[in-house]
Formats: C-alpha cells, sequence, structure tokens
C-alpha cells in the first residue's frame, strides 16, 4: 500500500469506530465511539496491530482481517468494498482522459424522448449527455471543456434547481470518497478535491467519510420552464467500460404540448 491509501484507510477506520455505540454501563467518555482495544477485541486482532492500522504503520491486513474489521465496523456493501479498495497492495494508475462508451452511446439513442441520460466518469465527469438532460439540469454540461457532477452539484444552478439539494450533495461527495479506494493517490483526483474543499459545503461533509455508489431514488426540482417536477433516476454501470455509469432520468410530469427536445447527444 502507498502512504496515501495507508493514511485513508486509517481515517476511514478512525471514523467508523467513533460511530459505534459503547457499552451502556460504560463510564462517561471524552470522545464518541469505541476505544481502539474495543474495536480491536471485536475484530479478533491485536491491539498494537489495529493501532498501527489506523496510524498508517501496518503491514497490509489479510482478507481475513478485513472480513472481521468489516462485520466489527458494520460496514454496508459500499462501504466494505471502500476498506478492501484502501487495502489493496496494488498501484494505482493515473487518472487518464476517459472516452464514452460505444454501447452508452448506443443506449442513449434507443431512449425515447424525454428521458434524459447521461454518462459519468471514474470520478464524475460528464462524458456524455442528451438534449432531454440539457434541458432538464440547466447550466449542468457548460462549465469547461468537461463538466463535472461534483463541480455543477456545489454550484449555484443547482441549488437553485433541486429542492432537495441537501441529499444531492450528501450522495455527490459519498460517491466521490468511494472513488477515494482507487484513486487516493492520483494527483489529479487530490486536485479536484482540494478545489472542491473550498466550498464551505463540500467541506463539511467530506471529513464523513460516507461512502455509496450507484445512488438511484427520486429528485424534486424547481425547473424554471417546467416548474416543480418529481424526477426518478436509475444509475446502471456500463458493462463494456467498468469506470462508467449511464444514469436514465424519467419525468414522472408530462411535459407541456408546447415543449419540444431533441434525441442528440453531446459528449465532451
Amino acid at each position: 500500500m502507498r502512504s496515501a491509501r495507508r493514511r485513508e484507510l486509517g481515517e476511514f477506520l478512525r471514523e467508523r469506530r467513533g460511530r459505534l455505540t459503547p457499552p451502556a454501563a460504560d463510564e462517561p467518555r471524552r470522545t464518541p465511539g469505541l476505544r481502539r482495544a474495543e474495536l480491536a477485541d471485536l475484530a479478533g486482532v491485536s491491539v498494537g496491530y489495529y493501532t498501527r492500522l489506523e496510524q498508517g504503520r501496518a503491514p497490509h491486513p489479510s482478507d481475513s482481517v478485513l472480513d472481521a474489521l468489516i462485520r466489527a465496523l458494520g460496514l454496508t456493501d459500499d462501504e466494505s468494498d471502500h476498506l478492501k479498495a484502501l487495502a489493496a497492495d496494488a498501484e494505482t494508475p493515473a487518472i487518464e482522459a476517459q472516452t464514452v462508451s460505444e454501447s452508452a452511446l448506443r443506449t442513449m439513442n434507443f431512449l425515447v424522448v424525454p428521458t434524459a441520460a447521461v454518462v459519468l466518469g471514474r470520478i464524475g465527469e460528464v462524458l456524455a449527455w442528451n438534449d432531454a438532460a440539457a434541458f432538464l439540469f440547466p447550466g449542468r454540461f457548460s462549465s469547461g471543456p468537461r463538466p463535472h457532477n461534483a463541480r455543477y452539484a456545489f454550484g449555484t444552478a443547482a441549488r437553485e434547481l433541486y429542492l432537495d439539494w441537501d441529499e444531492v450533495a450528501d450522495d455527490v461527495v459519498a460517491h466521490l470518497r468511494a472513488a477515494a479506494g482507487h484513486l487516493v493517490d492520483d494527483p489529479e483526483y487530490a486536485v479536484l478535491v482540494e478545489e472542491l474543499l473550498a466550498i464551505p459545503e463540500f467541506a463539511e461533509r467530506w471529513p464523513r467519510r460516507d461512502v455509496r455508489r450507484h445512488v438511484s431514488g427520486v429528485r424534486r426540482l424547481n425547473h424554471p420552464v417546467l416548474g416543480i417536477l418529481t424526477v426518478r433516476h436509475e444509475v446502471l454501470a456500463v458493462l463494456d467500460t467498468p469506470d462508467q455509469y449511464l444514469v436514465l432520468y424519467g419525468l414522472e410530469n408530462p411535459l407541456p404540448a408546447d415543449v419540444e427536445i431533441s434525441g442528440a447527444v453531446s459528449t465532451s
């Protein structure tokens, strides 16, 4: 494990340990969560070894140790995958410019208007979108040569559009944090996070180390043309390009008769 990944692994363990409830009969504590010794006992590892893990000084943990930590911490599937990625010995490749998947483009061209579609890259880069998405999300695809999901989410346009903006911000940060398992020591990823940390609402969420991927659900929009909208979105993995995701948005409200949207697809 490289040093940046070791540090992130230790911080993730420390933050999750702090969320666990200590024994009810225990004495008052100065800090929340379990002590290191209590977590080590739950996981069946030595206190010394667990301490070195949190300090970023331990050797690569075995699969059995990782599984024991996952059980002791009560991690979700996404959090478990994140922990294992942080603990991996493999070198992290540098981020290369991505080309949108041909199968994702074909799928977008099959869609019936007004289904909006967006293809996202490994850390939220917007690789492709159709006209329905451009109409549904004003300003989302005009932020530089390659728009980015997180930059848009924490910008003025998204704050004005989403009635549930706090939930959107939580999900965007959790998705970007999930990418740290593979990209934490990549300089381009670090530059992006450093840029976003200048935004107070992002900086408030980032230390929580919430991890989620493939977040599907319902959003409420206050659209400048259509008014209040309910939009259901589904996140689909692109099979021929594992680092890309196709996000589909279906309107639960019918479009007015005077609104016309083409099925054209754009790429960045």
